[in-house]
């Protein structure tokens, strides 16, 4: 047996008792020592700074002093089934400090067993894990909530590592996908083309517009996408280590109802704006016609009245009452005169052809799929702007396909075909806009665009104003045959320097 002095560490190493005495004392762990009773006979510093108690006033009492009765009776129904079997329990307790301020223990209890096998003492170590406890409850509400938050979003979210793998996807993705016809990776191959990659990289956008054409479907659906890079910290194998990984946080929202809604103002503002344009420059041609359709008798009886003064002078008769009219007809033009809408103000700004046909185009929507009339759009690549007011433009082409379109209605054809086409020449941009209608005789073409020209022979109001506008912005008028039938209008229009 050992002396009381000291204890083995080894075959010749002798530890004294005292050193495992200091250790016990001075352990940052709350230790105490028990009877097989649980009568407390030794705590060392740490107990007190933990329960507030000191070995005095501890001493002899049982442990259950320490209870704050929150525990659940099984728990310490547990707890002594172990330790009799002489087994170590661990576990957690909710204790009462000297102070009653409650806190929860972590507690291991060993049993000190003889050499005849009997347990002598119990050896308890606890510490106070109330503020661990507490901050970890925080997290994994903080956590609860968010996960709840992200699962139940209508917004699709997804967390990307740095190799495009996806590490996370809420609900919100697979209904999207379900929606659009498409799996995960084929929707984010669509939209690292937008960004202008093979596969989607580790960077910060917002609010970014993904056009996405369904097959067999005509309207395409709008998806909003945003993008935060996050950085996720990962211990390595050696568990010493801790490597930082760049990953994606990434939000696609469904705007298509959105942008449906903007479409539709957007569409009626520009109907709105051409309906007026269209109806000033109508209501100045009728006008300046009447005008010009006063001003001819006007002039036949100011020469009347002029021989008649030479016959019978200032107070003959008749010669008076020409006067009459010829003051009567110039009054009446002056009010007209004054009638004659401002012209409105242009806002001269490069344009892109393209865009504005399809600007136009877009109001056309319904009429050509009801008319079931198909589109044959043949855009230039590579065009280069011209200097021009974009309301007029809009307008000009807009009576070239309503032109196009009544004459097609007319001839009852069971195909119809509306072909545009636009052209970059040495200086100068071409639109060609034609139809497989009834065409226009070669003997008619050069009066198409005269004032009141018949609109049974496709002329009329509409035209005129093709060739004001055209003559506004320096361009040309042709018409010429289709080689399908019909006619094609070829409109070429100065283009601005690249330089």
């Amino acid at each position: 047996m050992v002396e009381p002095h000291a204890l083995v560490a080894g075959e010749h190493d002798v530890l004294p008792f005292e050193v495992y005495f200091e250790t016990v004392a001075q352990s940052p762990v709350a230790i105490s020592i028990t009877d097989p009773e649980s009568r407390i006979l030794y705590v060392n510093k740490a107990f007190t700074q933990v329960t507030g108690y000191a070995l005095d006033e501890v001493r002899g009492q049982h442990t259950r002093m320490l209870s704050a009765g929150k525990t659940p009776s099984c728990v310490y129904g547990e707890l002594w089934s172990t330790v009799r079997q002489q087994k170590v329990w661990s576990g957690r307790l909710v204790n009462r400090r000297k102070d009653k301020r409650l806190y929860l223990a972590e507690l291991t209890i060993t049993p000190v067993i003889d050499e005849a096998g009997q347990t002598t003492h119990y050896l308890a170590m606890h510490r106070d894990i109330t503020r661990f406890e507490r901050l970890n409850q925080e997290l994994q509400n903080q956590r609860t909530l968010t996960e709840s938050i992200i699962q139940s979003s209508p917004v699709a979210t997804l967390l990307l590592d740095s190799t495009g793998d996806v590490r996370f996807e809420n609900p919100a993705v697979e209904r999207l996908c379900l929606n659009l016809g498409c799996d995960t990776q084929r929707l984010l191959n669509v939209l690292a083309r937008r960004l202008g990659g093979e596969s989607l990289e580790v960077r910060d956008f917002a609010d970014l517009e993904l056009r996405y054409d369904i097959p067999g479907i005509s309207t395409p659906r709008w998806l909003s996408c945003s993008g935060s890079t996050l950085q996720l910290w990962q211990s390595d194998d050696s568990f010493n280590q801790e490597q930082v990984h760049d990953c994606l946080l990434l939000t696609i929202n469904d705007i298509t109802d959105l942008k449906t809604q903007q479409e539709e103002v957007r569409i009626n503002a520009l109907m709105a704006r051409l309906a007026e344009d269209e109806l000033v420059h109508s209501m100045r041609e009728a006008l300046n016609g009447a005008i010009y359709q006063l001003q001819r008798p006007l002039n036949v009886t100011g020469a009347a009245a002029a021989i008649q003064k030479k016959r019978g002078g200032d107070q003959d008769p008749m010669h008076q009452a020409l006067g009459e009219v010829l003051d009567s007809c110039q009054r009446a033009i002056d009010t007209l005169r004054q009638a004659i809408p401002a012209e409105p103000r242009k806002r001269r700004m490069p344009l892109n052809m393209n865009e504005l046909l399809r600007e136009v185009l877009s109001l056309y929507t319904e009429r050509l799929l009801a008319g079931g009339v198909v589109v044959d759009w043949r855009p230039c690549s590579t065009l280069p702007s011209v200097l021009g007011d974009d309301i007029s433009l809009c307008n000009l082409f807009k009576q070239l396909l309503d032109n196009a379109l009544d004459s097609m209605a007319k001839s009852g054809a069971a195909e119809r075909e509306l072909f545009i086409r636009t052209e970059r020449l040495a200086d100068a941009v071409r639109v060609t806009i034609g139809d497989n209608g009834p065409g226009i005789e070669e003997a008619i073409r050069h009066k198409v665009f005269e004032p009141f020209f018949s609109t049974r022979k496709r002329g009329g109001m509409g035209l005129v104003l093709v060739q004001d506008v055209a003559n506004e912005h320096g361009a040309t008028v042709e018409v010429g045959a289709n080689d399908g039938g019909g006619c094609r209008f070829f409109l070429t229009f100065p283009a601005l320097s690249e330089q």
